[in-house]
């Protein structure tokens, strides 16, 4: 057969190659896009794009392989009676988005990436609980009946509950559950981002379904685990119970229950349960954690079982990792997948310790230890002044952190 071409209506001929040889036209339209010139220049320009890669990658692992011994203070926003009360005992930070958030009895200031005072709420709470995931957070009163939800610009709803809040768990999407309590019943109702009531919610009592303990929310906000303390005859148990309330949950029956597990904490007692995103969940107990896939969001299911003779005092956790320091003076980091990424004793003194992006953080007053994912000590120094908290500044070329101070928020560079 031989090269045939097709008048196209722009008046460029369109080449139809034979299966059996190519014709002059073509060899001539090869010629002209296989271009020397062009062709070198490509390499060139392609091998300037891999060694920049190679060298940014190269800066990365280096960053985050160091250790470091000195920093330098890049910005400080003093926050004054005018932002908040700097002198409540009751004052802490969280992180929030790319900032710090302080929260206090009489309101809660946050402070952006580049130090900014974004806004400052006042309120009135007697005992601050705080939750957050995504582009949301919320304070509630503590054995109180108020509430709150905000974003990066401020309030975004609030509500009043009929029964005293326990705690409370945030999704992604805004939507907060909050677990309540009254002398013979709990209450898990639900919220919108606005603060209006979402017609969901789970009634229970000690003899029938269980007092819940602990609720943890997907980042969906259409998945929630509770863990419950339940009396049998006058035997108590606990148990973990995977609710869903999206398209898998209606064939679940009137409770939306998809997973419950029970005979696995025979003689053991419960005490978190949380999700990593929407398909990843930890429960916490006195001999270990069981991680749970929700995969199939009709059906959890254990997945990985991690069991623990010594005895566990603290534990931490975020999206990405599980942390708990057990037998007094050990560290374990865990994924979610359950992958244990270090184990090793910690030697050194400290108040408190939390899992912040992937730094484990111990801080002693002034002094501040952090360790990688891996167990790695990276820094530990003591300031000059007492840090109430340290979080991770996102940064690709430097490692930096913000640092909350009795009456300041820094951010420090390492070197």
């Amino acid at each position: 057969m031989h090269g045939k071409t097709r008048k196209k209506d722009d008046n460029t001929d369109e080449l139809i190659i034979s299966d059996l040889g190519v014709n002059k036209e073509s060899k001539s339209k090869r010629s002209r896009i296989f271009n020397p010139n062009t062709f070198n220049f490509n390499i060139k320009f392609f091998a300037i794009a891999v060694l920049l890669v190679i060298v940014i990658a190269t800066a990365f692992f280096a960053i985050r392989f160091m250790s470091f011994n000195s920093m330098v203070m890049i910005w400080r926003t003093n926050l004054t009676r005018g932002s908040d009360n700097v002198n409540n005992k009751s004052v802490e930070y969280k992180s929030f988005r790319e900032g710090l958030v302080r929260i206090s009895n009489d309101g809660v200031t946050y402070v952006d990436k580049n130090g900014n005072i974004n806004w400052t709420i006042s309120y009135n709470i007697k005992e601050p609980i705080y939750s957050s995931s995504g582009k949301y957070f919320s304070i509630a009163d503590k054995n109180g009946n108020n509430f709150y939800i905000f974003g990066e610009k401020g309030v975004t709803g609030s509500n009043t509950t009929t029964n005293p809040i326990i705690k409370t768990s945030m999704s992604d999407e805004g939507v907060l559950y909050v677990m309540q309590s009254d002398d013979n019943n709990s209450f898990i109702n639900v919220f919108r981002s606005n603060g209006d009531i979402i017609d969901l919610s789970i009634k229970t009592n000690l003899t029938e379904d269980g007092m819940p303990i602990d609720i943890s929310t997907s980042k969906s906000g259409e998945e929630l685990s509770v863990a419950y303390v339940c009396l049998d005859e006058d035997v108590i148990y606990t148990k973990a119970t995977y609710y869903n309330f999206a398209d898998a949950g209606e064939n679940a029956g009137a409770k939306r229950i998809v997973g419950e597990f029970t005979e696995e904490f025979n003689g053991k007692f419960i005490a978190r349960v949380h999700h990593f995103n929407d398909k990843k969940s930890i429960i916490v107990y006195d001999g270990g954690m069981y991680y749970v896939s929700t995969d199939d969001p009709a059906s959890p299911r254990i997945v990985n079982r991690i069991e623990l003779k010594e005895n566990i005092s603290s534990i931490s956790y975020n999206d990405r990792y599980f942390a708990m320091i057990y037998d007094d003076n050990k560290l374990s980091v865990y994924d979610d997948d359950g992958k244990e990424l270090c184990d090793r004793e910690i030697d050194f003194e400290y108040t408190n310790f939390y899992i912040n992006d992937d730094y484990v953080i111990f801080l002693d007053e002034r002094r501040v230890v952090i360790c990688d994912s891996r167990g790695r000590i990276i820094f530990d120094k003591e300031l000059s002044a007492y840090v109430e908290y340290v979080a991770k500044k996102k940064n690709l070329f430097f490692t930096e952190l913000l640092v909350g101070l009795t009456d300041s928020i820094e951010c420090v560079r390492f070197y």
